[in-house]
């Protein structure tokens, strides 16, 4: 993993670099390079609403995974409900048919050949909702020292029917 002109953690994949930022956990001092919003998909609007999901196209330059990305579209009062139940002051992202994203936590301080573990955490939600924000890996990537990845999926009519 290299790092951007400002620090930030630069990484580059198969379909381009990717520019992430890193968080300190907290009250820890440990620290994690988060990416939000990787595409593993192309966006499936148009032709493409009701088709298998297709690899996603590459792209020139360095693109921003800083910012949670879109959920996808669902009725957002089963998110307010979860959110109300676990007393998180946390603003929900807004929903978009383009919605096919991974969020990816790292241990900042891992090696650059380090052989890690993944996690993967697939949100529940009845296939009706839920969104990559549900499964936040930070503090399981800084204390057990393994990538988590978050993921998101196409919902109810237009993911399962």
């Amino acid at each position: 993993m290299a790092g951007g002109e400002d620090g930030r953690p630069l990484v580059r994949t198969r379909y381009g670099k990717l520019l992430g930022k890193t968080v300190t956990v907290k009250e820890t001092d440990r620290k994690v390079h988060v990416f939000y919003g990787v595409p593993f998909a192309k966006p499936p609007v148009g032709a493409l609403r009701f088709a298998e999901a297709q690899p996603p196209e590459g792209w020139n330059g360095v693109r921003e995974a800083t910012e949670q990305p879109p959920m996808c579209l669902q009725s957002t009062e089963g998110m307010k409900l979860f959110i109300d139940l676990i007393k998180a002051k946390t603003k929900l992202p807004p929903t978009s048919e383009d919605c096919l994203y991974l969020n990816i936590f790292t241990p900042a301080d891992r090696g650059q050949d380090a052989k890690l573990s993944v996690l993967v955490g697939i949100h529940g939600g009845g296939l009706a909702t839920g969104g990559a924000m549900m499964f936040e890996g930070s503090a399981l990537s800084a204390y057990e020292n393994i990538i988590t990845v978050s993921i998101q999926y196409r919902l109810g009519i237009l993911g399962f029917f």
